[in-house]
């Protein structure tokens, strides 16, 4: 049961993420000729990316409420996100039956901030080329 749904939320988790990237790349326009706009679209993808693994974070702590594994969705938020974040603190923990998930999520988590802050680096190499000329 824990490898059918690590693979249904990291299914989900891809799929938001990409759609995420999609638009970042669609919506935010830096303007290249103006240092204030470049800032202000890097705040403004910063900002999206905070939200994007919030939203991301949030759909496996809905799953712990789901099946039980926390008995609140204060904590189940809080063990999802110190679990994506890989900062691990302990003082929440999975029963046994779920652990395995918990521990897969932080190997999500890091794929899923690597994935932006190499969208992130190739947005700024843009800008970098394209001010060069």
């Amino acid at each position: 049961m824990q490898l059918f749904s690590i693979i249904i939320l990291l299914t989900i988790t891809v799929i938001i993420h990409s759609l995420w990237m999609l638009g970042v790349i669609k919506y935010i326009k830096f303007n290249y000729g103006n240092a204030w706009r470049v800032v202000l679209g890097n705040v403004a993808f910063v900002i999206s990316m905070l939200f994007a693994h919030l939203l991301e974070a949030s759909l496996f702590a809905a799953f712990y409420l789901s099946v039980n594994a926390l008995d609140n969705w204060e904590t189940s938020f809080y063990f999802s996100l110190v679990s994506y974040a890989t900062v691990g603190y302990g003082d929440v923990t999975l029963p046994g039956e779920w652990r395995m998930v918990g521990a897969v999520e932080g190997l999500i988590g890091a794929l899923m901030v690597g994935w932006s802050v190499a969208v992130l680096v190739a947005l700024l190499q843009r800008l970098k080329f394209l001010t060069e000329k």
